[in-house]
C-alpha cells in the first residue's frame, strides 16, 4: 500500500500487557547497504507493562518526535522503569536523550558492550545501567519474567536479544528481520516475505554466520511462540520456516571452500558502510566472508580469522593523516603471520585526505602481497554508486580466489548428460537495469516467454552477476533481443569482465527505454519488463517478470541463437 505520508506510528496490541510502537517509513531510508531494494522500513520498539514497564528498542533520530508523541498518548513516561536496548547505535542516541529527559527515572538494561557505549555517550549523567551477560533475568511482574541472551557479532557487538517468558515472545533485535513498509504487522503471507528476508540475511548476517550459527544454538533453548523483530514484521505464521531457513543460510556460508577475513574499523560509519557493501559482494562471489570488526575483536581472533582464510582486505578510515590504533593492530598481526601467498586487498573513506589507506597498501606491498584488486577510496559518505563498485570489486576479489583454486585441480570433460543439457539453446540477448544512478547490464541466453496474459518471460541470472542486485521484486529492466549478424561482437564484448563501474555501454549506440534502462539501437527488438518473483535455484536465481512495453525495430531480422556444447558451461 502507498502511503501519503513518509513517516507515521502505529500502536497497537500485540499480546498480554504488551504493545507495539511501530514506526514506519515509506519512502526509501538509505543508511546501511540493506535498503537498497527501496521499500521503505520500519522501527519497532515494545512496551511490556507488569507491575513495572519497559520499553525494548526504542527508533532512531528520524523518528524521535512522532515516536515521543505516539508514546506519550498512550503512557505516561513518569511511570517509565526500564529502556532495554537490542544493540547501542548513535543513531538512536537523540531518542534516548528525550527519553532521559522527559524520565529520568529509568534504568538502561543492556550488554557489557552497550553500557560501556552509554557512559561515554552520557557524560555528564549519573546514569542507571543494569547489565545483562547470559544468567541474569529481570521481573516486571504480572509473570513477565524477562530472560537475556547476548547474541554479539563484529557489526554488533552488544547484540542482545530478550525473551519474555510469560507471552514467549523472543524480541530478537536484528534478526530474523526484513526492511520492508506495509500495513501488514505480522507475516501472514510468511511465504510472499521470503526474499525480502533472504536479502536482509545476505546483506546484515552472512558476512558474521559464525557468530549467527552461535547466536541460533542458544536461541534454540528457548520456547518461542513469535519473533517480535526490529524491522518489518513481526513474525508469527512462518516462525518455524524462517528459523530452518537461518540456520540453512548461515549453515551454506560456513560450508564454503573459499574464506575471506574482512578486517575493517569505522570512524563515522562509512568505512563499516564499504565492509558491509563488500562482503555482500564476497558473498556473491560463492566465498565465506569472515567479518571482523578490528574495533571490538581481540588479536587472537584477527589472527585465526587471517590465518584460516584463502585471502583477506583490510578497510580503514583516515583520523588525523593515520589510520586508527584498531588497523595497526590488525596489519601489525598480518605482517607478523607473514604468509604472502595470500592474495590481499585494502579500501578505505576519508574526509580530507587518505593517507591511512595509502599507509595500509604500502605495508602490504613492500611486504610482498599481491592485490586482488585497484584500492578504492571514497570520500566522505559513499553514493550508491560507490557502494555498487565496492559490491563488484568484492565479487571479482572472490571470483579470481575461485579461479586460482580451480586451477589447480584438473579440468573435468562434459558428460554425456551434460552434453545433452547444452543442446538447449536460447536467444542472444542483452540484459539492461537501472536503479537510481546505478545502471548494469549483461549477457543472456537463457531467456524465455513464460505467460501470455500477462505477457511475461523467465531469466535466469547467476547469483554472482553485478546485475543480480537489481532484479528484486518491482526491480525494472530492459530485454535487448539481438538479432543474426553483429551479435558475435555484443557477445564478445559482455563476456569479457568488466572494472567495478565500468561503463558497459560505451562503445555501443544506446538509447533510453520509457523506463529507464539502457535500449542498444542495433537490437532486432527490446522489452521493458517488472520483475514480479524471483526463485533461488542452484547457482542461479530464476526471475519472472512481466512485459510493461516493447518495440521490434528490425522487423525483417532473424534473432541470434547460442548453441553450446555442454551444459556446464555458458
Amino acid at each position: 500500500m502507498n502511503n501519503s505520508n513518509p513517516r507515521d506510528v502505529q500502536v497497537l496490541p500485540i499480546a498480554t500487557n504488551t504493545t507495539l510502537i511501530r514506526a514506519r517509513s515509506w519512502t526509501r531510508l538509505r543508511f546501511e547497504i540493506e535498503y537498497a531494494l527501496a521499500r521503505g522500513t520500519t522501527s519497532n520498539c515494545y512496551l511490556i507493562a507488569g507491575d513495572k514497564t519497559a520499553i525494548i528498542d526504542p527508533p532512531p533520530e528520524t523518528f524521535t518526535q512522532i515516536y515521543l508523541d505516539a508514546l506519550q498518548q498512550s503512557f505516561d513516561l513518569q511511570r517509565l522503569d526500564y529502556v532495554i536496548l537490542g544493540h547501542f547505535n548513535p543513531n538512536r542516541v537523540p531518542t534516548l536523550k528525550a527519553l532521559l529527559e522527559l524520565a529520568p527515572q529509568l534504568t538502561f538494561v543492556c550488554s557489557l558492550p552497550a553500557a560501556a557505549n552509554l557512559r561515554a555517550t552520557f557524560p555528564n549523567h549519573e546514569l542507571n545501567v543494569i547489565v545483562m551477560r547470559g544468567k541474569e533475568t529481570l521481573d516486571l511482574g504480572k509473570g513477565h519474567v524477562l530472560k537475556f541472551v547476548p547474541i554479539p557479532s563484529p557489526r554488533w557487538p552488544s547484540g542482545l536479544c530478550t525473551y519474555d517468558q510469560q507471552t514467549q515472545i523472543l524480541y530478537t533485535n536484528k534478526l530474523f528481520g526484513a526492511h520492508i513498509c506495509s500495513d501488514e504487522v505480522f507475516d501472514e503471507d510468511w511465504d510472499v516475505l521470503k526474499e525480502d528476508q533472504r536479502y536482509y540475511f545476505d546483506c546484515l548476517m552472512a558476512p558474521h554466520a559464525t557468530h549467527l550459527q552461535a547466536a541460533l544454538e542458544k536461541l534454540s533453548e528457548l520456547q518461542v511462540r513469535m519473533y517480535a523483530t526490529i524491522h518489518g514484521p513481526l513474525v508469527r505464521y512462518g516462525l518455524m520456516e524462517l528459523t530452518q531457513s537461518y540456520e540453512q543460510w548461515s549453515r551454506s556460508q560456513t560450508e564454503r571452500e573459499i574464506t575471506v577475513a574482512l578486517l575493517y574499523a569505522s570512524a563515522y560509519g562509512n568505512t563499516a558502510t564499504l565492509a558491509q557493501a563488500m562482503a555482500l559482494g564476497l558473498t556473491k562471489g560463492g566465498v565465506a566472508v569472515e567479518s571482523i570488526n578490528c574495533e571490538f575483536a581481540q588479536p587472537d581472533e584477527i589472527r585465526a580469522a587471517v590465518e584460516s582464510s584463502d585471502g583477506f582486505i583490510i578497510g580503514t578510515p583516515t583520523i588525523g593523516g593515520n589510520a586508527p590504533t584498531p588497523i595497526h593492530t590488525a596489519l601489525g598481526i598480518v605482517l607478523s603471520i607473514g604468509d604472502n601467498s595470500k592474495l590481499a586487498g585494502v579500501f578505505g573513506s576519508y574526509g580530507w585526505s587518505g593517507e591511512a589507506i595509502d599507509f595500509v597498501e604500502g605495508k602490504l606491498r613492500d611486504a610482498g602481497y599481491r592485490f586482488g584488486f585497484e584500492t578504492p577510496r571514497v570520500k566522505f559518505k559513499p553514493s550508491d554508486v560507490a557502494l555498487k563498485q565496492i559490491e563488484e570489486t568484492g565479487t571479482d576479489f572472490a571470483q579470481a580466489l575461485r579461479k586460482a583454486k580451480k586451477l589447480r585441480l584438473p579440468q573435468a570433460a562434459a558428460t554425456p548428460m551434460e552434453q545433452a543439457v547444452g543442446r538447449i539453446v536460447g536467444s542472444v540477448c542483452v540484459l539492461t537495469a537501472k536503479q537510481g544512478e546505478v545502471s548494469t547490464g549483461m549477457l543472456g541466453a537463457w531467456v524465455s516467454q513464460a505467460t501470455f496474459n500477462p505477457p511475461g518471460i523467465s531469466v535466469a541470472v547467476a547469483k554472482d552477476r553485478a546485475i543480480e542486485s537489481l532484479m528484486h521484486q518491482g526491480g525494472k529492466f530492459a530485454l535487448n533481443i539481438l538479432p543474426e549478424g553483429n551479435h558475435q561482437e555484443y557477445m564478445k564484448h559482455f563476456r569479457k569482465s568488466f572494472a567495478p563501474g565500468e561503463d558497459r555501454f560505451a562503445n555501443f549506440p544506446t538509447g533510453v527505454a520509457d523506463n529507464g534502462c539502457t535500449i542498444l539501437t542495433d537490437a532486432a527488438a527490446y522489452l521493458e519488463c517488472s520483475v514480479n518473483k524471483r526463485m533461488e535455484c542452484g547457482d542461479h536465481w530464476v526471475v519472472y517478470a512481466t512485459v510493461d512495453n516493447g518495440k521490434l525495430l528490425k522487423s525483417d531480422s532473424v534473432t541470434a541463437v547460442h548453441h553450446r556444447k555442454a551444459g556446464n558451461h555458458y
